[in-house]
């Protein structure tokens, strides 16, 4: 289909976004389900808002730090092993580059092109060799090193972003505290907030997923509540348990 100049819209791909969005979801997503949960389950087990507070700070900063340096290592190791899978191809390149040349006319008669046409582009291609390379990272290896992000950087977003989720569903009981409201009450605010942030976040996600935001929203309101009546319902039994206060 032809397409009109004056119809036509580009469609944005954001595939180049891919590593900081997966980092930031995970983040928020981690901050404001992990923790929740866990100031919901705490909530369950003794209605003291201290604890519940206590539980939650302890949570939100102790994980902010681990999946911080987590999403950095991994990411760093990842990126190691590409480096060396570039090293490895660079040396082939340089010690077998009929080889080469042969594996990089292949790869265009694999997409179609006849073998005349396969042989020129191979040749102009070899003229640069860091353009061979990338052709043997993305044509062989199906990796494309350009796409990563730098450790450091989704390191601290994953923190920040798991701190300003875990902190969300603390506000009510922070706000509580001073006003001496219900603990039903913040209790309930706190779970309203919780899974309002991850469905609006979910529908902030559609431009990167595809989905409705919708879909997007309910998605990610679902799971938060099964979680955080699963904490609740996991610390209500475990007071059956353990009746003793958790603060003296």
């Amino acid at each position: 289909m032809e397409k009109n100049s004056g119809n036509f819209e580009p469609v944005r791909h954001y595939t180049d976004e891919a590593d900081k969005f997966r980092t930031k979801v995970f983040g928020i997503q981690d901050g404001l389900i992990g923790v929740g949960s866990i100031a919901i389950g705490a909530a369950g087990f003794e209605h003291n808002v201290i604890a519940v507070l206590v539980a939650g700070l302890i949570a939100t900063i102790g994980q902010g730090f681990s999946m911080g340096i987590g999403e950095y290592i991994s990411t760093r190791v990842r990126m190691q092993v590409i480096n060396n899978e570039m090293k490895k191809e660079r040396t082939e390149i340089e010690k077998y580059p009929d080889m080469e040349k042969e594996e990089l006319v292949q790869f265009y008669l694999d997409k179609g092109l006849n073998e005349d046409d396969a042989k020129k582009i191979a040749e102009k291609i070899w003229q640069d060799k860091e353009k061979v390379l990338h052709e043997m990272m993305a044509n062989e290896l199906k990796i494309f090193p350009e796409d990563f992000e730098s450790p450091v950087r989704l390191g601290l977003i994953m923190s920040m972003y798991l701190v300003i989720g875990g902190l969300l569903p603390l506000l009510p009981f922070i706000v509580g505290e001073f006003l001496h409201i219900n603990f039903y009450v913040f209790l309930a605010s706190s779970i309203v907030i919780a899974l309002t942030s991850l469905g609006i976040f979910g529908a902030m996600g559609s431009k990167f997923t595809g989905l409705s935001k919708w879909r997007g929203a309910v998605e990610q309101i679902v799971t938060g509540s099964l979680a955080l009546i699963g904490s609740y319902a996991g610390g209500m039994v475990l007071a059956h348990f353990f009746p003793a206060t958790l603060l003296p």
